[in-house]
């Protein structure tokens, strides 16, 4: 008997996993007003607290100052300028008037 290859091509299946996240429910709460009366407490006892001034008297340092006046003359020479007017008699021919 002879024997003989048989060869095909089959498909190969590839399969990968995906990552899906659904959303989640959210759960629905449903709420009521329970408003109930309570009195109130007043109290009649109460602590006040007043804040005052502690003074002590301090004596303070008093100073006294007499200034004592000296004075004493003393000889200076003071010099400044003072114009001198000089009247000049000048004999000229030019001002001369006789010979109008």
């Amino acid at each position: 008997p002879v024997e003989e290859q048989n060869c095909h091509f089959e498909p190969k299946k590839i399969c990968e996993l995906q990552q899906k996240t659904r959303p989640k429910k959210a759960k629905k709460y449903s709420y009521t007003k329970d408003c109930k009366e309570q009195p109130r407490e007043i109290c009649d006892q109460c602590e006040k607290k007043s804040i005052q001034p502690v003074c002590d008297m301090q004596e303070r340092l008093q100073c006294t100052y007499v200034p004592k006046e000296s004075c004493r003359d003393e000889a200076k020479q003071y010099c400044h300028k003072v114009e001198k007017v000089v009247v000049k008699e000048v004999c000229d021919m030019k001002f001369d008037t006789k010979y109008l």
